[in-house]
């Protein structure tokens, strides 16, 4: 093996030359005092960061994106879908979490759906987004809901410019929105994709909002706004009413902790996936990572992370389910002991079966790959600290791009459905439940310090790709900037395939086959492999220093 300096040296010289391709975004100056967002879309991000500037907190300005990207990034999140909160309160040292997924209603007996009914109003949970953001603003925020929406709307009635990679989202699913009227409506123009440079406007996104501000968040449960839920989707034959509807509670629970190296680690308890994260650190902290090499230039790292991965997939299915409905073995999953036993399964050459032994023999796959033709490439997250700070990491979905395909009121319905598993074992479907979920916002402290703020959409790829921007930055003390543009990979369960930026080196790539993978190469720097937006507070100085994905349309305010 050739030494740690030899691998250093390549993983730096890698990273340089793709840096001379990337605009490099310069650390925020210690003299800031306003905070930063970071979010998948400029006008979202400008909007969250004037909240900011007007003195409003990180859940004020969390509240305001989350709404700016329901109309601004229509195809990953909104009103019509859910997700999770994690808050952290500097002056009261508290941390909690919002749960306030999609979940069923008053589900007829023995129901399933499989990924080919994706784009059906039988697809549809009842959403949560509203409900979510609407608690979190009023136990942790400074603004009132009313104020934030009138903002929102000001921010939004001049539409949005359509951007090449909105673009091809429309593109690559042309055929989901030319499915239903009130969606092609909006999101067609005169039934053609909007071309890069037009503008979107989204009139009925504007009135729903206007009827939110005037009537509050329980217009959207039992008001006008249900009545048209509950209508578009019984037109297309769903079963959701209005009763399911109203039954419908956000609700604040403990978020997870653990500890990877010398850093707590707090991320989104069950049924999302902060367990899954903390497991896979844990195993992997039973190696020396920054001894070993990067995994950019040391197949041997990369074979070591896409295994442990592996594992930590492979519990998340045997377990993983929402906590209301069975006692999941949270502590045993994240014990230091489990975690060395997971280890002793990986060996140096051949890949780990989860459930037993056994290896695979691998193979290089150069066939080309749409990523956004994966129906779980949806989410949008963000990441906000303001002037005091407080800070929020926000993850929300519709579970596929574009949800179901329906939509009602501007806004788009969730097709979270198809989370559930098949059967009455674990994640079977069950009436007011919630499917588990890879949504994993995470905070990291350094001692008693907030240190890093993080998250990312990707679908089954979060938590893996959370691995690999988190030990970019903890083992080998990369710059969060370019961590996010390192080359990214992704392995799960026992699929004997390994997915790989192009970006990875081909000797590198030849040696991992050998170690038994199969290979499949895409793009250069590509969204399937998610969107992660992150803030980092320098524990000296309390610079702050953010990074939006490249492979997605985000941006960094307040830098």
């Amino acid at each position: 093996m050739k030494s740690n300096t030899y691998h250093r040296t390549v993983f730096t010289l890698l990273i340089a030359l793709f840096m001379l391709g990337c605009a490099h975004q310069e650390p925020i100056s210690p003299q800031q005092t306003d905070g930063m967002v970071v979010a998948a879309h400029p006008q979202a991000a400008e909007l969250g960061y004037d909240i900011l500037k007007a003195g409003g907190n990180a859940v004020d300005a969390a509240v305001g994106t989350a709404i700016a990207l329901s109309v601004v990034e229509p195809h990953a999140s909104g009103l019509g879908g859910g997700g999770g909160m994690l808050i952290y309160l500097n002056d009261q040292d508290k941390l909690t979490y919002i749960n306030y997924y999609p979940q069923t209603g008053a589900v007829p007996p023995d129901t399933f759906i499989s990924r080919t009914d994706a784009h059906t109003a039988d697809a549809v949970l009842v959403p949560g987004t509203v409900a979510g953001l609407s608690m979190a603003l009023s136990l942790y925020g400074t603004m009132s809901w009313e104020d934030i929406l009138l903002l929102s709307i000001d921010r939004l009635k001049a539409g949005f410019i359509i951007d090449s990679k909105f673009n091809k989202v429309i593109l690559d699913s042309y055929e989901v929105l030319m499915e239903y009227t009130e969606t092609s409506d909006i999101f067609l123009n005169e039934m053609l994709p909007f071309e890069v440079g037009d503008t979107l406007f989204n009139e009925p996104a504007m009135k729903t909002l206007q009827v939110l501000a005037d009537e509050g968040p329980d217009a959207f449960y039992s008001g006008e706004i249900a009545d048209s839920i509950v209508a578009v989707i019984t037109r297309y034959g769903g079963t959701i009413t209005k009763s399911d509807l109203a039954a419908f509670q956000a609700f604040e629970v403990e978020p997870l902790k653990g500890f990877y190296r010398d850093k707590q680690i707090v991320s989104a308890p069950p049924p999302q996936s902060g367990i899954t994260l903390l497991e896979i650190l844990n195993i992997l902290e039973n190696e020396d990572l920054a001894e070993l090499g990067n995994y950019v230039s040391n197949d041997a790292t990369l074979h070591l992370v896409a295994e442990a991965v592996k594992l930590g997939y492979a519990d998340r299915r045997e377990y993983l389910e929402d906590p209301r409905f069975s006692e999941i073995p949270v502590i045993p999953l994240i014990s230091d002991e489990y975690a060395a036993e997971r280890h002793s399964l990986i060996t140096a050459h051949g890949l780990t079966n989860t459930d037993s032994t056994n290896t695979y023999p691998g193979s290089l796959d150069r066939a080309s790959q749409d990523p956004i033709d994966d129906p779980n490439g949806s989410t949008t997250h963000l990441s906000i600290i303001d002037k005091d700070g407080n800070a929020v990491s926000l993850t929300q979905t519709l579970s596929y791009y574009w949800g179901s395909g329906i939509s009602t009121g501007g806004f788009l319905l969730n097709n979270g459905m198809t989370s559930f598993s098949g059967g009455d074992g674990v994640n079977a479907i069950e009436p007011n439940k919630q499917p588990r979920s890879t949504i994993s916002p995470t905070f990291i402290f350094h001692g008693e310090d907030l240190y890093l703020v993080i998250g990312t959409p990707g679908g089954g790829r979060i938590p893996g790709t959370m691995v690999q921007v988190i030990t970019n930055i903890l083992d080998y003390g990369i710059d969060p900037v370019e961590a996010n543009m390192i080359p990214r990979f992704y392995s799960r369960d026992n699929n004997i395939q390994l997915k790989v930026e192009s970006r990875f080196s081909e000797a590198v790539l030849e040696k991992l086959v050998k170690r038994g993978h199969k290979v499949e190469i895409l793009a250069e720097v590509d969204s399937y492999f998610g969107g992660v937006h992150l803030i980092m507070i320098d524990p000296v100085t309390g610079t702050l220093t953010g990074s939006a994905d490249p492979r997605r349309s985000g941006v960094v305010a307040g830098q």
